[in-house]
């Protein structure tokens, strides 16, 4: 069974465009200004779930299954058909039909019978009395039906998540943009700061040639910045499932990760999970099928009612109706070890369907346990890195004014730069991976509620 949602697709998706735009950094430089188009969390979330490929994928594949057990009630209601026949024929054994011809002494004569000409028209009624192997097919398809919705229901609480990821690793891809530009920023006043220590005499020219590398380096690391943010768009667009996407702007920001989840223990059970409840369907549906199978041995009971005008106009002249009523018996006692082979196909069905589902509940308890552990670790990373933001750049603003009175060299201003820019990218990546995590550890409970989530 394929794992029902497509989750870590979806999330690859979204973390592939995004999750590099966290740890790399990018540059100056003005954007060309199009039309722009707002949009929420909301909103995109609702886009997502009415235009995912992945998801419409699944509601057709639904609306398959609704479909197939609407056909199986074939094997309980009754079925009427109507015929009707339309008969004219030459035959040769009627060009000379011999007759009696009155008379004393009667004679034969030859008579001429053709063309036959006639129709017929009859209406027939079959009603199941007994069909074992309908009955459980009505059964499994029920299932199949309940296993379909709640794939979709899964599926659709997976697509709010990678939503989530898309449109907030596009936030971090510009909130790092914006850091590496306090970046460059800062490279340029030490250079500023470089070229007038150097006119006083105070600094060798090596710190200008030091701070002049650090500016290009910093323009580079802006340059890649902002590619990132266009990949981490084209990653929303292909959660959304658009075409073309408009120029976005994105209205709500990244929110401080939640002060506290549930904890596994008093979480919901993993059985009662969708894409788990959907597997337990499928392995019932699989056992109906098994009992569909052994029910090819079983005989099959109908009535048969048929209501049949005849009429032939030529040579006979005859025009009757008929009634027919009768019940039928139908039992294939040996059909070439068809019957078993489609019984042993069926148990190997529900063998497999049990050890997948028995795979997802250990797969979904250990998701419960690790996206748990990994929100608390990124929650405490996102706190320290918080705090380091302030620390580094107090750091960084001491030791410019050292520079410039020269108490401080080059390379020990450079590092402070270079540390204030790792507390700035750190605390964006933390941020992003804390809240991210907090998602995951919801989806893992099956907590997201879908169509009734909010950021």
């Amino acid at each position: 069974m394929g794992r029902m949602l497509y989750m870590p697709m979806l999330i690859a998706v979204a973390l592939c465009a995004s999750g590099q735009a966290l740890a790399t950094s990018a540059g100056d430089g003005a954007e060309d200004q199009e039309q722009e188009t707002p949009l929420s969390l909301a909103r995109a979330v609702e886009l997502a779930q009415a235009q995912n490929p992945q998801l419409r994928a699944l509601r057709a594949r639904q609306a398959g299954a609704e479909g197939r057990r609407l056909s199986t009630r074939q094997g309980i209601l009754p079925s009427i058909s109507f015929d009707a026949t339309y008969l004219r024929a030459e035959l040769g054994l009627l060009d000379t039909v011999p007759t009696l011809e009155p008379g004393v002494p009667p004679g034969i004569g030859w008579l001429d019978a053709n063309p036959v000409e006639g129709n017929a028209v009859g209406v027939q009624l079959i009603q199941p009395l007994v069909n074992f192997g309908a009955w459980e097919a009505r059964r499994q398809a029920g299932r199949q039906e309940d296993a379909a919705r709640l794939t979709v229901q899964r599926a659709v609480d997976e697509v709010t998540v990678a939503t989530m990821a898309a449109y907030y690793g596009i936030r971090s891809a510009q909130r790092q943009v914006t850091a590496e530009r306090r970046g460059l920023r800062a490279a340029r006043r030490g250079l500023a700061q470089a070229r007038g220590a150097l006119e006083e005499g105070l600094v060798s020219p090596l710190d200008v040639l030091q701070a002049r590398t650090r500016v290009a380096d910093m323009r580079a690391r802006v340059a890649v910045a902002k590619s990132r943010v266009t990949r981490a768009e084209s990653g929303l667009q292909l959660v959304l499932g658009l075409d073309e996407a408009p120029t976005w702007v994105l209205t709500d920001d990244i929110p401080p990760p939640p002060a506290a989840l549930p904890a596994p223990a008093t979480a919901a059970p993993v059985d009662q999970r969708s894409d788990v409840r959907a597997a337990e369907e499928i392995v019932r549906a699989a056992e109906a099928g098994v009992r569909r199978a052994r029910a090819a041995y079983l005989p099959e009971v109908s009535l048969v009612g048929r209501y049949q005008r005849t009429d032939l106009g030529r040579p006979l002249d005859l025009d009757e109706t008929d009634w027919v009523i009768g019940v039928r018996l139908g039992w294939s006692v040996f059909a070439g070890f068809g019957q078993a082979g489609r019984l042993d196909e069926a148990q190997a069905v529900k063998q497999q369907a049990s050890a997948e589902w028995r795979a997802l509940r250990q797969q979904g308890q250990a998701e419960i346990r690790d996206n748990y552990a990994e929100w608390h670790a990124q929650r405490i990373g996102w706190q320290s890195a918080s705090r380091g933001v302030a620390d580094a750049e107090a750091a960084l603003a001491l030791v410019e004014g050292r520079y410039a009175e020269g108490l401080d060299d080059m390379t020990t201003l450079l590092q402070a730069q270079a540390e204030a820019l790792g507390a700035w990218t750190r605390e964006i990546v933390a941020r992003y991976n804390a809240v991210l995590a907090a998602q995951r550890y919801r989806l893992a409970t099956d907590a997201v509620e879908a169509g009734r989530w909010h950021p």
